[in-house]
């Protein structure tokens, strides 16, 4: 979806299409304040109307790709919040579980301590991701000329490249989310492996499998 956003964005230009509007329609402007209203005049007058009208058709096509390039960039956003968010609720649960099991087993202490320190590296990297996410789309709302503030062309370039970059990090930032996951899964199976020699030395494990008797 990363991908996607940026490469919908890539061919959008609606601050050139504004400012070439603009011209045009300043130019046509002075045409009509002019005073002379010669035949060479009125020619010129009909030619710019027509770079008019063929300017606002390519605006409104290209602004149909810059809605859908806004609408993507949204959903993209969201789903990086969401999977970040995913990450870190993660962590809370199974961390806590593990100091939980940990303690009622009297087990090792350094497998919580374990989960505990995948937890603390997982929570920036997952903050920052989101983080990421927020000032790509700031930028991207300042640099839409939609939104009737001043200077949103100068925007273009900054988004543009911190949207690239962004993106790379975001990736990467999941990178480190998938990996502190994968260990800390393999700590919860170290946990469950410890609990099951300890059950099963105390004789819990035979008990469990024992069924009430049918009744009569």
């Amino acid at each position: 979806m990363l991908a996607i956003t940026v490469l919908l964005g890539l061919p959008v230009d609606l601050n050139g299409q504004v400012s070439q509007l603009r011209s045009l329609t300043e130019k046509m402007d002075n045409l009509k304040s002019g005073l002379a209203t010669n035949e060479d005049n009125l020619q010129e007058v009909e030619q710019v109307r027509g770079m008019i009208e063929e300017n606002r058709l390519r605006f409104a096509n290209e602004k149909k790709l810059g809605s859908l390039h806004k609408l993507m960039g949204i959903a993209t956003a969201i789903m990086v919040m969401l999977v970040c968010s995913i990450a870190v609720t993660y962590f809370v649960g199974t961390s806590r579980w593990c100091r939980e099991v940990v303690e009622t087993y009297d087990l090792n202490g350094n497998l919580w301590l374990e989960s505990q320190r995948l937890k603390r590296r997982a929570f920036p990297w997952a903050v920052l991701g989101m983080g990421t996410a927020v000032v790509i789309s700031a930028l991207g709302a300042a640099s839409d000329p939609g939104t009737g503030l001043s200077h949103t062309a100068d925007w273009v370039t900054p988004h543009l490249g911190v949207a690239i970059l962004g993106s790379i990090f975001i990736g990467y930032c999941f990178y480190i989310l998938w990996e502190t996951i994968r260990r800390n899964h393999a700590v919860i199976e170290l946990v469950m492996q410890c609990v099951q020699e300890c059950r099963a030395a105390k004789g819990l494990e035979k008990e469990s499998g024992l069924h009430a008797p049918l009744p009569s």
